[in-house]
């Protein structure tokens, strides 16, 4: 089965929950169902214990009837080519203003390693970071501190994607903090490029990270990630295992988890 789930052919016959059993750990994931934030009620996929692995669902525009939008989210264009969604459980400190610094801390988005399901490795998931002035890309400036983030302003910064090594320009919110709740919007506001081609355009890759402060060192963590592709080629040569590699690698990252600790959700 997890050879299989290298590439996008394979995710396709594999319907329903599939257990992927590593050494040391199982993952939960769901190749072919709804993601759900916790925008009111429980969530799916749903919270894992305290210290259990994080359960991923993927949903996929072949499955259109998958592909709901939440009430707590605003999707560019309404439509998706996929989705994937997060939940878990972890060990985290009291102030949120911990997570919240982390979060800020763009330059180290260097440090985030994923496990590519193409070269069978651990890669550095950006080759640059830098946060920005505003949204133009010529101006960076030092790391967000976590007062800036709680103004509610929008900010800017700047990445290069490890694959394609063109630099993206994208927004970061902090649309809610209140009560142990925050919540943080990402997108990109200018095209993300792969092989010369534009595969993303302005708005279509966007995450949502949901954090909930349970007790003094108990965090409920969640994040959507959408993505639509600008032509349904990309689809057939990008693996959608990938996208749940990396959403696992930024939970381990604002979790404070070292993010290439094995296994990954999808070897």
């Amino acid at each position: 089965m997890t050879g299989k789930l290298r590439g996008r052919i394979g995710l396709r016959f594999v319907a329903g929950l599939a257990l992927i059993l590593l050494p040391g750990s199982v993952f939960a994931v769901t190749l072919s169902g709804t993601v759900l934030p916790p925008c009111k009620g429980e969530p799916n996929p749903r919270y894992p214990a305290l210290g259990a692995p994080p359960a991923i669902t993927l949903s996929t525009a072949t499955d259109p009837a998958n592909l709901v939008i939440p009430s707590c989210t605003a999707w560019h264009g309404n439509s998706a080519t996929l989705v994937v969604g997060l939940a878990a459980r972890f060990h985290g400190p009291p102030d949120a203003g911990v997570l919240l610094t982390r979060i800020g801390a763009i330059s180290s988005l260097r440090s985030v390693r994923y496990w590519s399901v193409t070269d069978r490795q651990w890669n550095a998931m950006f080759t640059h970071a830098t946060a920005l002035e505003g949204s133009g890309p010529e101006k960076a400036r030092g790391n967000f501190s976590a007062a800036e983030l709680r103004s509610g302003h929008e900010f800017y910064f700047l990445a290069a994607d490890n694959r394609s090594r063109y630099e993206t320009v994208s927004r970061l919110r902090l649309s809610e903090e209140d009560n142990g709740r925050i919540i943080l919007e990402i997108e990109n506001v200018t095209p993300l490029r792969w092989l010369l081609l534009s595969f993303a355009a302005p708005g279509d890759v966007q995450a949502w990270y949901f954090l909930d402060h349970e007790n003094a060192d108990s965090w409920r963590f969640y994040s959507l990630t959408r993505v639509q592709y600008a032509s349904r080629w990309f689809a057939e040569v990008i693996p959608d295992a990938s996208y749940m590699n990396r959403a696992l690698a930024m939970y381990r990252y604002i979790a404070g988890i070292p993010t290439d600790r094995d296994p990954p959700a999808v070897p």
